[in-house]
């Protein structure tokens, strides 16, 4: 199944939704922009929550999207996941950082018959 196909597809279960995932974010450059983008919104939210000011989770979220998203643009060379399901799209984003975090990424790679996501010493060219 093509990100295509699953843009087509009405419902798609998080397990399908979660292989295209990571599928889409092998380039470790893309791995990178999405773990930063997932520790900004999470402190901007704590920030908000601790200084009671919504104005912050309002500027940091949509500046984590942007670079979430630009990522797939300008790294990866895909299309981002985001039209498919966006809160799948954010659960895969938690998940992903916590099994990079765990070291349990790659196993996870491995177990979808995805090979390996590509190593940081290892650049691949961009699609064209």
């Amino acid at each position: 199944m093509t990100q295509h196909d699953a843009a087509r597809r009405p419902k798609l279960t998080f397990s399908q939704f979660w292989r295209l995932y990571l599928d889409a974010h092998r380039h470790p450059g893309t791995r990178g922009m999405h773990y930063s983008a997932t520790a900004l919104g999470a402190f901007t939210a704590a920030l908000s929550i601790a200084l009671d000011e919504v104005a912050f989770v309002m500027g940091g979220i949509p500046l984590a999207v942007m670079m979430a998203v630009g990522s797939h643009w300008w790294i990866e060379r895909n299309q981002p996941l985001i039209k498919v399901n966006a809160f799948y799209g954010a659960l895969a984003d938690m998940r992903m950082c916590w099994l990079a975090l765990t070291g349990g990424l790659a196993r996870e790679y491995a177990r979808l018959g995805l090979g390996a996501p590509l190593p940081l010493e290892q650049h691949r060219a961009p699609a064209e």
